[in-house]
């Protein structure tokens, strides 16, 4: 396909590089010439420097010929505005836009984004998403990552290995037994800097990071299986009101009323804008989350879980840190910095929520759709985690799994047929309309796309 990014930024470079690994034309569009020629020493795309609105500009970049147009730039005037020059004047079948705003977002301004008014087929709210998915992983207490996949039947966990773990130095192959009747799928093992692909041979260790497969209604099971203890979560800690600390306590107030929530924020004027939309049992203290004594006063020490969501990576790492060692037991933080991320994983850090790889993941499932029904990229080249609907033409339909011949780094962790979820084995055959759950590698996500290509009619 041939696509056109808009912005040269992490969020556009990021998205550039893993649509060019997969063989995609990609364009890049920007107005810093230094973002540019960084791009152009490191990368197989054409660059247009200029306004991303200008008509022109978009057509040096080619958008006559584009298929997609992906717009993640810092203004979110400036992304509505292209799409819809993109979409009217040039035709392009699908547009993205990244949208910070929540303005913009708010249900009662859903004619917004039509036809009629501001063309955009596609909106990302990279907040949005980063707060959904902290919702999701404090449903999910021990897990650093979870997320629902196959119509909600299927639970995706990533859980971090501790030494009091049942199964440690436990050859998987031995596991069905251990588990008696219970069915659980490990789809990639991440030790230190090693990407691990399970085979029966291979054992779990003390702080591996595993992804496994369980039925939602097995959820609680398969926890106590790894040692990890069912623990509802009624006493959250927020530090930073900014729009996602604000879209996560409206959500918690709506969806978990039991929920008692204190928040820590900085701009006393910020505090007051947003107190009257919150419920009187949310308590905002106005402060510096690195002051000790507040963290004590938010009651850190009781808390089930600290969310630091602030602008601010080194205050997201080191207020969480102090809450953890106050006694708070499980700490979430946003790291913006991919370096600040890879120092994280050494530091006693249950749960770091890259806006990177969110936005990334969201702008794929756009990218890839009519085949890839949900992506989950963790970036830094650690794989994806898919769910592909078998469609007809597909190479996947109507073979068993072992006639497929797929590589190594290619691991099927479950099929969803109805409402009907099975693990498993390399005899079952494949069929139309079954989604497909799977775990590759990044050197594999080609040939994962080649088996889900269908003829252009479905698109």
């Amino acid at each position: 396909m041939k696509i056109i990014v808009c912005g040269a930024g992490e969020v556009g470079l990021n998205i550039a590089k893993q649509l060019v690994e997969e063989d995609n034309d990609v364009t890049i569009i920007d107005e810093s010439e230094d973002l540019l020629r960084l791009i152009n020493q490191s990368l197989d795309v054409k660059t247009v420097c200029g306004k991303t609105s200008f008509p022109d500009i978009l057509s040096k970049g080619g958008a006559e010929e584009a298929d997609i147009l992906i717009s993640v730039l810092e203004n979110d005037e400036m992304n509505m505005v292209t799409c819809q020059i993109s979409k009217h004047i040039f035709k392009i079948p699908s547009t993205i836009s990244k949208i910070k705003e929540s303005n913009y977002l708010d249900k009662k301004w859903s004619k917004l984004f039509s036809d009629k008014c501001l063309s955009v087929d596609h909106i990302i709210s990279p907040e949005i998403e980063i707060a959904n998915e902290i919702i999701r992983k404090l449903n999910t207490p021990g897990a650093f990552d979870s997320f629902l996949l196959g119509n909600d039947l299927i639970n995706v966990i990533g859980i971090t290995i501790n030494l009091d773990c049942p199964i440690i130095n436990t050859p998987l192959r031995m596991l069905p037994g251990i588990f008696s009747g219970l069915e659980i799928k490990i789809l990639v093992i991440y030790r230190g800097e090693e990407i691990i692909i399970p085979t029966g041979k291979v054992e779990i260790y003390p702080n591996d990071e595993i992804y496994f497969l369980v039925r939602s209604n097995e959820l609680k099971r398969a926890l106590r299986v790894f040692g990890i203890k069912s623990q509802e979560t009624r006493k959250i800690v927020i530090i930073g009101l900014g729009t996602i600390g604000t879209y996560l306590l409206k959500k918690i107030e709506k969806e978990f009323p039991d929920v008692i929530c204190k928040v820590i924020e900085s701009n006393i004027k910020r505090s007051k804008e947003v107190v009257n939309k919150l419920s009187d049992q949310t308590v905002i203290l106005d402060g510096n989350a690195l002051d000790k004594e507040l963290l004590i006063e938010a009651g850190v020490a009781g808390a089930e879980a600290v969310v630091s969501v602030t602008d601010d990576d080194e205050v997201n790492i080191f207020s969480t840190l102090l809450a953890k060692e106050l006694g708070c037991l499980r700490s979430f933080a946003i790291l913006n910095n991919s370096i600040y991320r890879q120092l994280a994983r050494k530091l006693d850090l249950d749960v770091m929520i890259s806006p990177k790889n969110n936005t990334i993941s969201a702008i794929l499932r756009h990218v890839r759709k009519g085949k890839v029904r949900e992506i989950h990229d963790f970036g830094d080249k650690r794989g994806e985690i898919m769910e592909i609907e078998i469609l007809p033409t597909s190479k996947f339909a109507d073979k068993k799994i072992i006639e497929l011949n797929l590589s190594k780094g290619i691991i099927i962790g479950a099929i969803l047929r109805g409402k009907d979820v099975y693990f498993a084995d390399n005899e079952f055959t494949l069929q139309i309309n079954d989604k497909l759950i799977l775990f590759s590698d990044s050197q594999s996500i080609k040939e994962v796309e080649k088996f889900s290509e269908v003829n252009i009619e479905f698109f």
